[in-house]
């Protein structure tokens, strides 16, 4: 099996400072923040990261994030947390759907080649 040379370049202030403004947006606006919020997390830690020394980029918005977040909050509180699982694996398909080499066109999978 292939192996990539995963490296990741993050320092602690400069998450820490994001954590401090998407903390604080998240609290003013009662959590509706939080889907940007994740976002923004992902793009630091992509911008962050290199695989065979190619950067990764996060193309995901916190707006994207919002309508999958919501269902899968809905889903999960109707099903009083069965769908919890499902929900997780739909949010984290959006997440690496979303995530790309830099500067590469983001491939997209046929429909019928997704899961819910």
């Amino acid at each position: 099996m292939p192996q990539g040379n995963f490296e990741f370049q993050g320092r602690g202030l400069s998450f820490l400072w994001l954590l401090i403004w998407t903390t604080l947006l998240t609290l003013i606006t009662v959590g509706i923040f939080t889907p940007w919020a994740y976002t923004a997390q992902q793009k630091w830690i992509a911008r962050n990261t290199t695989v065979d020394g190619k950067p990764l980029e996060f193309t995901g918005t916190g707006l994207g994030l919002l309508g999958n977040w919501l269902l899968v909050f809905i889903l999960t509180t109707i099903t009083l947390g069965i769908y919890a699982p499902w929900g997780y694996c739909r949010l984290k398909r959006w997440e690496i759907d979303n995530l790309h080499f830099a500067g590469a066109t983001p491939f997209a999978a046929p429909i019928a080649a997704r899961r819910v």
